[in-house]
């Protein structure tokens, strides 16, 4: 059976080789809203200013691609060893306190709660303080939090395993908040809008390479634990990547800020982000769809395994007592979700809030009917194919909420805006965790809620931003 997985990573990884072929290929080519440097010239019918004309539009194309390729080293580069000191750590954080701590397992669901309730609290005035003091600033705070959260692996106390998980939540706050807050201001501040990069360009770069550091990180954390020896490895590797990205934020970013309030006051401003999110029905239904959609991903990461492993004893047969191979499968998961992001990437250039708004609704239903058909079915196939296809909807939806955020969302708000929607999910993760139950019944209970949820989702971002809401 590990053949029929082989299979399909190969498949997915030649179609997410033809699609960044073809999106780099349409990058190459000329943008067809720059007028050709010799047109004004022409009509002057002097040689010589057509000549510096000429080469006044060449010098300002390049100046315009230098731009854009600093940007992009400058961001990238920073946000790759972010990502990765998250992805080298995350699939390792279980074992290490099942099995090399020997924690029961009461109490490692008690330290992967306080990670969602310390996210959930920071949700609440982390990108404040960001927009206030400077987001810039709060990148740096992540690297050193996550630096702290690995640090605290090396202990057995569990006191100080309690502090890394609270660390660890705080953490995943700032990465999935002040990184794009800061990126959207600098982005706006270099005026690159008017170049050929657009920013919905970029926010599927941004998951395209976050799913190419996943399969990258969970090849080198394996290679870590079988040649050194011991799961603390990875979470060393992890270090190491927080203290490169913060050099890297010291080097080459500079400050930006948020609407600066005349007398600071962090429960007056929270209460600000909460009032603009309710107040403005496009952000409050991008809050619910965020809660419900990255929810559900989140719990799909926790229940895949059993799915597939119960499909496959379920259909009996000579694998029935086998192993998955998790490695396998994982690595076609991530190269699903990065199909997902390259193909919102390859048509970029066209997207809008109409037509992001349009991406992010036919991914919430798709993710509904995959969630409700890998409850249905029962071959184990079809429940890898419904999996897999909740990882692409995954990598276009990232994106596309990442482009109606920065539509919708102003930019003096922005950080407070993105972490309070935060909020919300991590409640939502930590109360759904804490009626876990074991077996079959209850995660098919689950993935139908879920389902059923992401149709609500469906339909409040059908009316507060789809086209009949013009």
């Amino acid at each position: 059976m590990s053949s029929f997985y082989q299979l399909n990573l190969a498949l997915f990884a030649a179609g997410n080789a033809y699609l960044l072929y073809r999106q780099y290929k349409r990058e190459q080519k000329p943008s067809a809203s720059a007028p050709p440097p010799t047109a004004a010239a022409s009509a002057s019918g002097d040689d010589d200013s057509d000549r510096d004309v000429e080469i006044d539009g060449s010098s300002a194309v390049a100046a315009s691609k230098e731009a854009v390729r600093k940007f992009q080293w400058d961001f990238f580069l920073v946000y790759a060893l972010a990502v990765a000191a998250d992805w080298l750590q995350g699939p390792h954080i279980y074992a290490i306190y099942k099995y090399e701590k020997q924690i029961p397992e009461k109490t490692v669901a008690a330290l992967y709660a306080a990670g969602f309730i310390s996210g959930a609290i920071s949700a609440s005035f982390a990108g404040e303080l960001a927009d206030r003091h400077g987001r810039r600033l709060a990148c740096l705070v992540y690297c050193g939090m996550y630096v702290v959260t690995c640090l605290t692996m090396f202990s057995d106390n569990l006191a100080v395993l309690f502090v890394g998980r609270l660390a660890g939540g705080v953490s995943t706050t700032l990465l999935f908040s002040v990184f794009e807050a800061w990126m959207i201001t600098e982005y706006h501040s270099r005026g690159l809008a008017a170049s050929q990069l657009k920013l919905s360009g970029v926010f599927g770069y941004m998951t395209t390479l976050s799913c190419v550091v996943a399969i990258v990180s969970g090849v080198v954390g394996d290679v870590l634990v079988g040649y050194l020896g011991g799961r603390v490895w990875p979470f060393v590797a992890s270090i190491g990547c927080s203290l490169g990205a913060a050099w890297f934020i010291v080097k080459t970013w500079r400050e930006n800020f948020g609407t600066k309030s005349i007398t600071p006051n962090t429960l007056r401003d929270v209460r600000s982000g909460i009032t603009t999110i309710l107040s403005d029905s496009r952000i409050f239904s991008l809050g619910i769809t965020s809660c419900f959609f990255e929810g559900a991903m989140y719990l799909f990461i926790f229940f895949w395994s059993a799915a597939l492993k119960s499909a496959r004893v379920g259909s009996g047969g000579p694998l029935a007592d086998q192993d998955l191979p998790y490695g396998l499968i994982f690595s076609c998961f991530m190269c699903a979700m990065m199909g997902g992001s390259a193909f919102f990437g390859l048509f970029s250039a066209n997207h809008n809030r109409e037509s992001a708004a349009y991406v992010l609704m036919s991914v919430t239903l798709l993710a509904s009917a995959c969630l409700s058909a890998a409850v249905v079915l029962e071959n184990e196939m079809g429940v890898f194919w419904a999996l897999c296809a909740i990882e692409a909807s995954i990598g276009a939806y990232f994106p596309s909420m990442a482009l109606l955020k920065s539509e919708v969302v102003e930019d003096g708000v922005r950080g407070r805006v993105y972490s309070i929607l935060r909020f919300p999910l991590n409640v939502f993760v930590v109360v759904v965790h804490s009626l876990d139950q074991e077996g079959d019944e209850h995660r098919n209970r689950v993935f139908m809620m879920l389902a059923a949820l992401l149709m609500v989702a469906f339909f409040v971002v059908k009316r507060n931003l789809g086209p009949a809401s013009k």
